[in-house]
């Protein structure tokens, strides 16, 4: 199973957020707007038995323009990548769809929202918007993959306790996860055989 951290790509180019003349995004890096990028090519990895290397998956956003504003946005190019790679494609505001998915061998990409403007909620896998990789589904947990883990993370207040870890493999209870996205639509980008 592939694992990419986005956290190591800090000198891969990836300019965002182009649309705006005066962006300091449009001098960005994978480490800090790939989150989305690195979810496509775990997902490839997942459900296919090709590859999608990381430069190629960037230069497909900036060719498609999935790229205009900050991050990626995968409204855009998960399409593009769902049928290079022969996989369907659809997007859910519903967690209990997106466990369906899961459990019938698909994968998601959630849509995470991050901290919320009345400071009553912290985000658990970011501050901001992050993209992350769920993997599998059981009735009490879910799997992820976090493009963005490191020591620490889920250490802060607010988050202490909502997770548990194992190597690479991030694991919560479905209701984190549907609140953590709950500001978002869509909040899970699915993919199937």
């Amino acid at each position: 199973m592939k694992y990419i951290n986005q956290l190591l790509y800090e000198n891969m180019p990836y300019p965002t957020d182009v649309k705006n003349p005066d962006s300091p995004m449009k001098n960005g890096n994978i480490k800090r707007a790939g989150c989305g990028l690195c979810c496509l090519c775990m997902v490839v990895d997942r459900l296919t038995t090709q590859s999608l290397p990381l430069e190629e998956c960037r230069d497909l956003s900036v060719e498609h323009k999935a790229n205009l504003d900050p991050g990626t946005d995968l409204k855009v190019l998960s399409p593009v990548i769902a049928k290079k790679f022969g996989l369907r494609y659809e997007s859910t505001d519903d967690i209990q769809v997106m466990i369906r998915c899961l459990q019938n061998g698909g994968c998601a990409i959630a849509n995470v929202g991050g901290d919320r403007d009345d400071g009553k909620y912290t985000g658990v896998f970011s501050h901001g918007g992050h993209y992350i990789t769920v993997i599998s589904a059981d009735e009490k947990e879910l799997c992820i993959l976090d493009p963005s883990l490191k020591e620490g993370k889920f250490d802060e207040d607010g988050r202490k306790g909502k997770v548990r870890i194992e190597g690479d493999f991030v694991y919560c209870d479905p209701n984190v996860l549907a609140k953590d996205t709950d500001n978002r639509s869509p909040s899970y980008y699915l993919f199937t055989r």
